[in-house]
């Protein structure tokens, strides 16, 4: 009864994700302006680039709907020991740890019940061979006392660098631990030394949470439990500005707001520290639509002056995350003594012994953190004495709380994990987009009864245009007759007033004739000049009487 419930249920929240897909596909070719209209539409909520996100958020939901799987994010600083967190969770080492950022680009940790050896599935390697093209021609040019300068050069990046001027390639596909951490780490150093080189790393091109790297194992806790429907997949995230990479800050919150858990990893040690409130805030930035669940790790280097356990659930619960986690759901634990516990005891169970340090370097650390530092390679051979001590090491490590409170609760609760995740981003993305609808249709309405008050105003102005162009068109015919009747009679009564002037110097037959003609002259150019400035007086008059109308 409860599986066919769980596989309607499924069924429902999958038809729904895909009638939000066509139907936001309705909304994407709807016009957000006028065509034409240059006004920059960044800003808005359901512009192009937000409506990308929303379909990769369903696209999202829709992957782990139809695999009913719970997919738990985990965040953290780079000094917060997150992979060794995730190692402990595990029970096995699938993550590589060293004192430099290793989460450049997110990864999948999926249980795999039966699967003992850790296999890696990168399908989506085609950006990255794309990008060893680049440096590798990048490589050829650059001064390499110069890439010295602005780039560690260790072993790793020496051979890395070393592949990439042969055009090694990165495998689809890795088996066993030593592989994969090859692999993880080369990754995160293809980060480094684009960032060196100054060419961008494809970072868009793994948004998407199909394209990331998987890795698939048997979690060593969850071994042997009964099986549930559903899927536990741990999200490892980049953690805010990892390896001085500021962008990662969007994958982040991407991947955080797509998740159906999310596990911070804060360092005790540095809990009121920027590096850990960029955490805080990247998780506060979820808010209610995720549970919430926090591991203060580093917790054995509590002192007798330190805050205890319940005083640090207080701090995180009540100062640091504002109210927004209860202070069960807050474990201070120490990841290394987790993980050095427990791979003790699976060593000692599958093996029946330790391995020898020489070979599997945790063993050392394990012992140191056992044994104390007066151990001796003797001691391991106890093998009662190892076991006791392995297991009062789990015991102090305080990890055996979170271990049954969240990863095998998430486990047999897996699929409802599934289906809250997705009943709730469909609710929100249901409550924005009526929102959004309700706003553009209240808008639309307002708009189409404003255009038909506009288009009478037009009308009207039209019709008023047109009388009062009449009006001074005639206004202006009166006044332009005037004044060519007043043209008109001023030059009669020049041209009479030179006439009779002329005639009187023709009564005089005496006079010389160049006299004449001097005289002649002079009373035309008199004549013009008066006619000249009368006629600019009577246009400038004209023009002021018309610009009065």
């Amino acid at each position: 009864m409860y599986t066919q419930t769980l596989y309607e249920l499924s069924q429902e929240a999958e038809r729904l994700l895909q009638l939000s897909r066509q139907q936001l596909q309705l909304l994407e070719k709807m016009p957000l302006s006028v065509p034409g209209d240059d006004v920059p539409q960044l800003a808005l909520p359901w512009s192009q680039p937000n409506i990308a996100e929303r379909h990769a958020m369903l696209n999202n939901e829709l992957r782990k709907i139809s695999r009913l799987e719970m997919v738990l994010a985990i965040v953290g600083t780079m000094k917060a020991g997150k992979s060794t967190t995730i190692n402990a969770i595990v029970g096995t080492e699938v993550l590589p740890n060293r004192n430099r950022p290793m989460t450049a680009l997110p990864a999948l940790i999926r249980h795999m019940p039966g699967q003992k050896e850790p296999v890696l599935h990168f399908s989506h390697v085609a950006p990255i061979d794309c990008l060893i093209q680049k440096l590798q021609q990048r490589l050829r040019d650059c001064d390499i006392k110069h890439l010295t300068d602005v780039l560690e050069i260790d072993k790793d990046m020496r051979a890395l660098m070393q592949r990439i001027e042969n055009g090694v390639a990165f495998e689809k596909y890795y088996l066993g631990a030593q592989p994969i951490f090859h692999c993880l780490k080369s990754l995160n150093d293809l980060v480094r030394l684009a960032k060196a080189l100054d060419v961008d790393f494809p970072f868009s091109a793994y948004a998407a949470i199909e394209h990331i790297p998987v890795i698939e194992v048997e979690f060593v806790h969850l071994a042997g439990l009964e099986s549930y429907p559903g899927q536990l997949t741990l999200l490892d995230t980049p953690g805010p500005n990892e390896a001085g990479q500021p962008h990662l800050q969007k994958m982040l919150n991407q991947q955080l707001a797509r998740a159906s858990a999310v596990l911070a990893v804060l360092d005790y040690t540095q809990l009121k520290s920027i590096s850990d409130e960029e955490v805080r805030e990247a998780i506060l930035a979820v808010g209610q639509s995720v549970p919430l669940y926090v591991l203060v790790n580093k917790f054995d280097q509590q002192d007798r002056n330190s805050d205890d356990a319940d005083q640090v659930r207080a701090l995180i619960s009540g100062t640091l995350m504002k109210g927004c986690i209860t202070p069960q759901q807050i474990f201070p634990v120490s990841s290394m003594w987790g993980y050095l516990a427990n791979r003790a005891r699976h060593e000692l169970a599958n093996n029946g012994k330790l391995p020898p340090p020489e070979q599997q370097r945790w063993v050392e650390d394990f012992a140191h953190a056992a044994l104390g530092r007066r151990w001796r390679h003797a001691d391991l051979a106890d093998l009662e004495h190892i076991r006791h001590a392995a297991d009062q090491l789990w015991e102090d490590s305080l990890f055996a709380k979170p271990i049954q409170a969240l990863l095998h609760a998430a486990y047999a609760n897996a699929s409802l994990y599934a289906l809250r995740s997705a009943a709730h981003k469909l609710l929100n993305y249901a409550q924005q987009a009526r929102e959004y609808l309700d706003f553009r249709a209240h808008g639309l309405n307002v708009a189409c009864e404003q255009l038909r008050q506009n288009i009478h105003q037009i009308e009207e102005s039209l019709q008023l245009l047109q009388l009062n162009q009449a009006q001074v068109s005639g206004e202006i015919k009166h006044e332009i007759e005037l004044a060519l009747t007043s043209a008109n009679y001023f030059l009669r009564q020049q041209q009479d007033a030179v006439n009779a002037q002329l005639a009187a110097l023709f009564q005089d037959d005496s006079e010389p004739l160049s006299e004449i003609r001097t005289r002649c002259e002079t009373l035309l150019q008199t004549a013009q000049n008066t006619i000249s400035r009368d006629f600019t007086l009577r246009f400038a008059e004209l023009e002021s009487t018309l610009c009065r109308v």
